[in-house]
């Protein structure tokens, strides 16, 4: 077989012709020549190219903005310094009579502020409790009238308990004794017949009477015992009822009158126990009562003379209801702001909200405040209604669609500055415009 011609290698194969080569010093020459000529170039002609590479890199700029922004955008310079409004509000209706504080004027915790006079109070509380106070002391004026009464009752009726259980124990001891004299006297007759019937009986023996004269005289001492036994048990009796008088046990008819009065006393003791047990009630309720109506008294002409007190410190901003005006309950005075909260309302993009997480640390520069404020961020809103930017001073900038509200809580107040109005100075910087400025890097971030 034929052997293939072999390729030739193009590093070893020479051209066909090779170009002249130039000597060393007119290359130098040539490089010198034009190096002189651009060094000559007047500058109107590098300027066109310069602006051309500066609008590229800033269209590259604004590119690289747009889309990374939480890179190139760690600040905001549409913030307002603000501070939260605290409303004076009135809890009742009247004319304001006096205003304590001027506008501008710092004041200190419960310091009044206005004065509030109101004569068309209602006044039915205190009616309904005066009435109750007055039918209280009616009824207690009676529970002692009725006292005194029966303790005079008890005090006459225990003289006549006394009276009559004197003269029925006089009774009672006049009755025994006569009983003792009965029984005396049976015993006298007893001894008297047992001596005639023993005489009978020896006379009997003796023949001289019959047995029959004797059984007679024996009947009679038998009539004359039983009277005997008779007598002693109503002397017995006698004495019995007489020892239960003493102890108040009235058993015999003798004691009626006088178990009637005792059972009167007792009534009587009961009553004024439960007398005084009433009359105690009534004190006690009484001086709960009195107490209601002096506070009442005292809310009253607390309210109708009503000092409005401040509950914090701060300045008096404006005056909504100046001296003279009629307000309703719940109206607002004065607004006050408080310089030692200031507050900074900045307004971020959207994209940065996982970096603006309350406590964040901002640094705020103040239009006309040299040094600039370190702070941390309070809150974030997405939106701001009207009802969230009545409770601050100032009004919010305005947000767009992607962007929302920071509100950064200064460490330190800030200092009055010149006015720009009408006010010879804006207190505490409210209303100047301020840079906020994260603390924390792009950099850092990432990590």
């Amino acid at each position: 077989m034929d052997k293939k011609p072999e390729k030739p290698d193009p590093r070893t194969m020479l051209p066909a012709r090779m170009p002249k080569s130039r000597p060393p010093r007119q290359d130098d020459a040539l490089v010198r020549r034009r190096s002189r000529e651009i060094g000559l170039r007047p500058l109107w002609q590098i300027a066109p190219r310069l602006a051309s590479y500066g609008m590229v890199a800033f269209i590259i700029w604004i590119i690289l903005s747009v889309m990374f922004p939480p890179v190139f955008n760690r600040s905001s310079e549409r913030a307002v310094v603000n501070s939260p409004v605290n409303l004076v509000t009135t809890p009742v209706e009247g004319v304001v009579t006096h205003q304590a504080v001027a506008v501008g004027g710092t004041f200190s915790t419960g310091q009044p502020l206005m004065t509030l006079q109101n004569s068309n109070l209602d006044r039915a509380l205190l009616m309904e409790l005066t009435g109750k106070q007055l039918d209280n002391q009616t009824r207690l004026e009676a529970a002692r009238a009725k006292l005194a009464s029966d303790q005079t009752r008890l005090a006459s009726t225990a003289q006549e308990i006394q009276r009559y259980q004197s003269a029925a124990q006089r009774e009672h001891a006049a009755r025994v004794k006569g009983i003792e004299a009965k029984l005396a006297v049976a015993r006298q007759q007893i001894d008297q017949q047992e001596d005639v019937v023993n005489r009978n009986q020896a006379m009997q023996w003796a023949g001289a009477v019959s047995e029959a004269y004797t059984d007679a005289s024996r009947n009679q001492l038998t009539v004359l015992s039983g009277q005997r036994e008779a007598i002693q048990a109503e002397l017995d009796s006698a004495r019995g009822s007489s020892e239960a008088a003493r102890s108040k046990v009235y058993m015999s008819s003798a004691d009626g009158a006088v178990g009637a009065l005792v059972q009167r006393q007792d009534e009587l003791r009961a009553g004024i126990t439960q007398l005084q047990s009433q009359i105690t009630q009534l004190q006690e309720y009484g001086e709960s009562v009195d107490k209601m109506v002096s506070t009442e008294q005292d809310r009253l002409e607390r309210v109708s003379n009503l000092e409005i007190k401040a509950y914090t410190g701060g300045v008096v901003e404006d005056v909504l209801a100046p001296p003279g005006t009629r307000v309703a309950a719940g109206a607002t005075l004065m607004r006050t702001t408080n310089c030692s909260q200031p507050r900074v309302v900045a307004v971020f993009p959207r994209s940065l909200s996982k970096h603006l997480l309350p406590g964040a640390r901002v640094t705020v520069n103040v239009d006309g405040v040299a040094t600039p404020v370190s702070g941390s961020v309070a809150e974030v809103l997405p939106r701001a209604p009207d009802g969230d930017q009545a409770r601050y001073f100032v009004p919010f900038p305005p947000i767009e669609k992607n962007e929302v509200y920071l509100i950064a809580r200064l460490d330190k107040p800030l200092p009055d500055l010149p006015a720009t109005g009408t006010q010879q100075t804006d207190r505490c910087a409210l209303g100047h415009w301020a840079k906020v400025s994260l603390d924390r890097s792009w950099l850092r971030s990432l990590i």
